[in-house]
């Protein structure tokens, strides 16, 4: 992406076709409701994202193509919460144009920039010592926009609270 310092791609902001040849995929039989057909077939898939070891399952749908698609959604979304974050210069720190389509950082977790976000918000979490307030400011969003974004993202919520408890920082 054009805003990016870094000049090699994220893995999750990677093509689809460029993402899979980093991963091991396998395809399984699901367990679960979905009768005769999801317990017959190969349809629950998993990514394992090869130089991290990151994985992502997905076994909802009977059709093995949809599960693909979630999967690597999935995939996608973990790395950009399990990645080693980015160092930022606040003091040079400008947000990336496309962040302005998104105000309050409204964005649906189906959004291909949305992976994006996550590690963004959780590179200007670290930029600014984990605090939320400093991090709003930096992005240009109001402290509650920021909250609800975390919030509204219980894989994201976790992580900040495991960083958190790590660094000795009491949660609100």
């Amino acid at each position: 992406m054009a805003d990016q310092v870094n000049h090699s791609a994220a893995p999750w902001e990677l093509a689809d076709a460029k993402l899979v040849a980093q991963c091991r995929f396998e395809a399984f039989v699901g367990s679960g409701p979905g009768g005769q057909k999801r317990a017959k077939t190969n349809a629950a898939v998993r990514y394992t994202h090869l130089p991290t070891g990151i994985w992502a399952i997905a076994a909802d749908s009977r059709s093995q193509r949809e599960n693909r698609i979630h999967a690597l959604r999935n995939l996608r979304h973990k790395l950009a919460i399990g990645m080693p974050r980015d160092a930022i210069d606040p003091l040079s720190f400008a947000p990336p144009s496309w962040l302005a389509q998104y105000p309050h950082l409204h964005m649906s977790p189906k959004n291909p920039r949305y992976p994006a976000l996550v590690a963004l918000v959780l590179d200007a979490l670290k930029a600014m010592r984990w605090s939320v307030p400093h991090a709003a400011v930096m992005l240009g969003v109001s402290r509650s926009a920021l909250w609800r974004f975390l919030r509204d993202d219980s894989a994201l919520w976790a992580h900040v609270h495991r960083v958190w408890t790590e660094l000795g920082i009491k949660a609100p």
